[in-house]
This record gives structure tokens, sequence and C-alpha cells, in this order.
């Protein structure tokens, strides 16, 4: 595959970068399959305990994690996870994420998180959550679409941490998430930080994507849908987005 040609050209292609996989349904492969690319891997997710021996199996094997129980639907337990990521690391990234507001999110914090991922009135398509937006997409954000407004959050602080650029991949956003990334990485074109999507495949094939997406092998993509194993987007490259 295309994602897993980037081993060939370093066994450790994210060597000394640090990643942040928010949700427990990111699952142990993609947090392995980092570790084993080189990166420090913080977990995250509202159950700590199968995270913890995830990062105690990846710290026996001598890569290097923390598990931070977070609710991953409020906006200051989202801020304090990144400020932790900082803290143990000294920097982020790269960012996975496969988190959706619960039935008890906050939908006052929801729509400010979303307003803020696009930069509010600077924003016309469809990650904008804002009233001059009549879109489709943004109606289904608007319709409280509680995985687009999650990864929303997420990617607030998340893209504000990534100080010299990075990579952020939404595993499963479901339409109007996708929606979501692509307009988040034309809003962050020329930023050198690069936002895509995979939406299916089996746990080996999305950790590989993942690990794809956030090595230097992948810099040309960025506001991409990826289904493994049948996309190989290195052997179609895409233009980058208006204003790149």
């Amino acid at each position: 595959m295309a994602y897993e040609a980037v081993h060939e050209a370093s066994p450790e292609p994210l060597q000394g970068r640090t990643v942040l996989v928010t949700g427990a349904g990111a699952g142990a492969a993609v947090a392995w399959a980092l570790s084993r690319a080189g990166a420090s891997v913080v977990l995250a997710a509202g159950d700590a305990e199968p995270l913890e021996e995830q990062a105690a199996r990846i710290g026996a094997a001598g890569g290097h994690a923390i598990a931070v129980r977070t609710d991953l639907t409020d906006q200051v337990a989202v801020r304090r996870l990144v400020e932790q990521t900082l803290g143990a690391f000294g920097r982020l990234d790269a960012a996975c994420n496969d988190t959706a507001c619960s039935g008890t999110c906050d939908d006052a914090a929801c729509d400010a998180s979303c307003d803020a991922a696009c930069h509010d009135a600077a924003c016309h398509d469809a990650a904008c959550h804002d009233a001059a937006c009549h879109d489709a997409a943004c109606t289904d954000v608007a319709a409280n679409d509680e995985r687009a407004r999650g990864l929303a959050l997420a990617m607030r602080y998340e893209i504000a941490s990534m100080r010299t650029g990075g990579s952020i991949v939404n595993l499963a956003p479901g339409p109007a998430g996708i929606a979501l990334t692509r307009a988040t990485a034309r809003q962050l074109a020329g930023s050198g930080i690069r936002v895509n999507a995979v939406t299916a495949g089996g746990p080996d094939e999305i950790a590989g994507a993942v690990v794809w997406l956030c090595s230097d092998a992948a810099t040309h993509i960025t506001g991409e849908t990826l289904t493994p194993p049948s996309l190989r987007p290195a052997n179609r490259p895409r233009k980058r987005p208006a204003g790149r």
C-alpha cells in the first residue's frame, strides 16, 4: 500500500514527534503503530483504564506513551489535555481523533468550538456554524451532529498548539465530519497543518493510514478522505485546496 511504503524509506518516520490520540475507538492498533513509527503517544478518552494498559505495553516495548482521562465533550478538559501533552513531551505534531459529543454535551459550548474551528465569520463553507452559512453540510453540523461537534472541539485546541505545522487525522467522522475536515483543511491552507479523514478499513489498515498521513511522505495530502486499502492517495495526488 502507498501508506505502508513510508516504512521502507524510514523504520521510524515519526521519530521525535508527539501524537495525540483522542477517543477509545481509535484502538490499540493506531497507538501501537504510531509508537513503532517512533512517536511519543498521548492516549485520551473518558475511560482511562484500557488506555493506561496500552500505554504500559508501549512503555514495556521501549516506547513513550501516557494515558489521560479526559471528557472529550468539555472545552476545559480538552484544553487541559493539550496542555498536559505539551507538558509531558514539549510539543504536539499530530493528532488522531475518533471522538463525538455525548448526550451530556453542552450545545452552547459545542457551538462555540465549532465556530472557533472555522475562524468564525471568515468561513463560509461546511466548517462554519455561522448563521451566514446555509449549505447542506453546515446545516448537518448545526442540526446537532455530535461527532462533527466533537471533532471541532478537539481540532480547536490541537491546531492552536501545532506551532510549526502538523497533521490531523479524523477517523470515521460521518458526512458532516468529513465536510468539516475538508473545510478546515481549506481554512489552514498555507499554515503547514494538514487535515484528513479515514473512513473505514481493518484496524491494521487504519493504523497504517494514520502513520502515513502523519509522516513527511504525505505532506502533499490535505482535505482528503481515505478508505484503506482500496484508495492509494500517493498514486493519485490531489491538487491542494484553493489558497495553497
